[in-house]
């Protein structure tokens, strides 16, 4: 102390103020094998999927009071961690096949995710990915985390990052399986819905009346419509023409033979159809698919068309 002021120096060997330094994190995700299945069910209507992590925490000036992951960006800790270094769970989990997974830490299917918009030239794409965060607190107090990115919805090696370049059918797929899982603004952006510059994919719809079964071999069983957008070159799967065409019987879908069925399109042009256009399936060949016995309870069919944007697009439409 001279003359009311006092020397400080922070830090180093001659330091007269100590500073807490935060602990520093190390934190990786293993990805696991192709051919396993990765996703289990919370048993409340929700599901997480099962990750490989490996972590390694440490404090320079004192110790770890608290380790764990924080799954949903807050970063308060959601799953504690036992052991400043580690990698395995400890809890053994049942996967949708029924098989024990050991080891492995569940993260809720809808946490920590990110929805990646991107738009080019030729359309829109987009991307989701997870990010997991590991935290680690002092004894002090002071806080610190190593965040990790990966693949939002499939652990497996060959997925990498992962969904970073996928569009609006591949939207529709997930979406039809896990109602509610996107946020509405960003389905709407990629299916170009409202302000949207996307362009809208090709939605159709697929009627099936099942009051239509008869005993006779030329019943309408279904119609499928093309409500909006402009698919190009519909070509069927399996050698079937322009669709492949399949039946629920009691609950279960089944393929049927090409031959089983017709399909008369109502357009001018089967390759590029408008918005109106309809395919029109009927039984044929004299083949009596659905009757009274044989009770049909349902229709799907599956198909490919160009997205206008040079990709080839999968698409299978059920009914009801």
């Amino acid at each position: 102390m001279s003359g009311g002021w006092q020397v400080v120096q922070l830090g180093g060997s001659g330091g007269n103020i100590l500073m807490n330094q935060p602990p520093i994190v190390e934190a990786n995700v293993w990805l696991a094998y192709e051919g396993n299945e990765w996703t289990v069910d919370d048993g409340d209507g929700t599901y997480s999927v099962l990750y490989g992590l490996h972590w390694n925490v440490s404090d320079p000036d004192g110790t770890i009071s608290q380790v764990g992951i924080d799954t949903d960006g807050d970063m308060v800790i959601d799953i504690a961690l036992s052991s400043n270094s580690g990698a395995f769970s400890g809890v053994d989990h049942i996967n949708m096949r029924g098989e024990v997974m050991s080891g492995f830490f569940a993260v809720p299917m809808e946490n920590g995710l990110t929805f990646h918009r991107g738009e080019t030239t030729s359309g829109c794409k987009w991307g989701m990915t997870r990010t997991l965060n590991f935290v680690a607190i002092d004894d002090d107090g002071a806080k610190a985390w190593s965040s990790v990115s990966m693949n939002a919805f499939d652990p497996h090696t060959s997925a990498l990052l992962g969904m970073l370049y996928d569009d609006a059918y591949r939207a529709m797929e997930i979406e039809l399986s896990m109602p509610g899982f996107f946020t509405q603004s960003d389905y709407d952006w990629i299916m170009g819905v409202g302000s949207s510059n996307c362009p809208g994919p090709a939605l159709f719809t697929l009627t099936f009346d099942s009051g239509a079964v008869s005993s006779g071999d030329s019943d309408i069983l279904g119609v499928l419509t093309l409500v909006s957008g402009a698919p190009t070159n519909l070509q069927g799967q399996d050698e079937c023409s322009p669709m492949f065409v399949g039946l629920s019987l009691d609950g279960q879908y089944t393929g049927i033979p090409c031959g089983v069925f017709s399909v008369q399109f109502s357009g001018t042009d089967s390759a590029n159809p408008t918005a109106g256009d309809t395919w029109t399936i009927s039984e044929a060949g004299g083949n009596d698919a659905c009757n009274p016995t044989n009770l049909c309870d349902g229709i799907y069919v599956d198909f490919f068309h160009d997205d206008g944007g040079g990709d080839s697009v999968s698409r299978r439409i059920y009914a009801p």
